[in-house]
């Protein structure tokens, strides 16, 4: 039998915004003896340790299913990492300007549910002039960045010494007479638990092969690119007033010493690529790419790579983020295959959990089948088909029966 001081009424394994989410949701439910485990020493010590993740709602040419759910959790992103929130807006550019309409762009918003409070179309010159950049786009007032190690810091630096264990990696976890049991590569226990909760990118998937759970994840390295320049350089007329997406995204430059910018540049997508080593050819995709979207001629030479950062993000085949309750898996939840909105699916995460826990603990009984929803989000557009589409199920033998519950009244 285990040591009392191994079991929990909660585990949950990766200390970045993932785990940080889930913490949030377990607090949010007055659940407190709670055990995050990581390998790292510290949080967000991996793909969460930067401070520039871009975050913005998604245009489609519908409303489809991905453009209905980053539309809520860019509105829960902006709740739930308040405190590290920065930006005065992000101005998305098309992948080409042949073709676009602010008329028609305007429609298509206003289809999607945005308001002009939220998403503008603006055209090249109303964009010169207010962004300053030459190229039409969409602006979204709201849009901004979260440094996420902050927001992580936020999270695990207030926790209890009882309620994290650093330095360690889970091998192997197993269900056994109600419980999950955790153990280390040399099958050491290391916890006890009713819920354990997988927020740990990939490993995520290893962690479910043994237990006979297939998930398909990929590792997508991604390069973030520090530029330098002086103030003579021929880019300083033409620096963007706000972050920009599109082809790259870029955050504005910043003076961060006399006479010298700071551009923050990014990020390549290398599917199926795990290395973590700086890439001198990824800082040439990305200072190329953020020409050809502004549609510069300017000299790469004046643009000098300083630093970069790298992380490996992980999504699943679909490229849709793996939230909740795996079903025929009786305490088991994942957040996993975040891609590069780990931000906004975490913040929805974060409140799908909170429901969804309160819902279980009211009613003192797992629900592995199925996700409930809360009513303040079921309001703000959260559908079965939506919820749906995030579980686990969706990858196993009968995903079809795993819904969302509604409340009722």
């Amino acid at each position: 039998m285990p040591t009392p001081n191994l079991n929990f009424d909660a585990v949950v394994i990766g200390a970045g915004i993932a785990g940080a989410a889930i913490v949030k949701s377990l607090k949010n439910n007055n659940i407190n003896n709670f055990l995050v485990v990581d390998k790292g020493l510290c949080g967000a010590t991996q793909t969460s340790a930067h401070s520039e993740a871009l975050c913005h709602p998604y245009i489609g040419r519908g409303p489809s299913r991905l453009q209905r759910l980053t539309f809520l959790a860019f509105n829960e992103a902006k709740q739930v990492w308040a405190t590290s929130w920065r930006g005065n807006g992000v101005f998305h550019l098309p992948r080409s300007q042949e073709g676009f309409s602010k008329e028609i762009m305007g429609e298509r918003l206003l289809e999607q549910g945005f308001t002009p409070e939220k998403a503008l179309p603006l055209s090249k010159e109303e964009a010169l002039a207010k962004i300053n950049v030459n190229a039409g786009g969409t602006y979204f007032p709201e849009g901004g960045w979260v440094n996420i190690q902050s927001a992580c810091h936020e999270v695990f630096e207030s926790l209890l010494p009882s309620q994290a264990k650093w330095s360690t990696e889970v091998a192997e976890i197993k269900f056994e007479n109600g419980s999950w049991y955790l153990q280390d590569s040399s099958q050491a226990l290391i916890a006890v638990t009713k819920r354990l909760f997988l927020a740990n990118g990939l490993g995520a998937q290893r962690l479910c092969e043994s237990i006979k759970i297939d998930l398909p994840l990929k590792p997508v390295r991604g390069q973030l690119s520090r530029f330098r320049f002086n103030h003579e350089s021929h880019w300083v007329a033409r620096l963007p007033k706000v972050a920009l997406s599109g082809k790259a995204y870029c955050l504005p430059p910043t003076m961060v010493e006399k006479d010298t910018y700071e551009w923050v540049i990014g990020s390549t997508y290398d599917e199926g690529v795990d290395d973590l080593e700086e890439w001198d050819e990824s800082h040439s995709e990305n200072s190329a790419l953020m020409r050809e979207m502004l549609g510069l001629e300017l000299l790469e030479e004046e643009l000098k790579a300083y630093s970069a950062f790298v992380g490996v993000r992980c999504v699943a085949s679909d490229r849709l983020p793996i939230i909740g309750p795996v079903r025929g898996h009786q305490g088991l939840y994942t957040l996993t295959s975040l891609g590069s909105r780990g931000v906004m699916w975490s913040a929805l995460a974060s409140q799908m959990f909170t429901e969804h826990l309160a819902h279980e603990i009211t009613h003192s009984a797992f629900l592995d089948a199925r996700f409930f929803a809360g009513a303040r989000l079921a309001a703000a557009g959260l559908t079965a088909d939506l919820a749906g589409a995030l579980g686990a199920a969706r990858f196993l033998a009968g995903a079809s029966n795993s819904k969302l519950i509604l409340p009722s009244g």
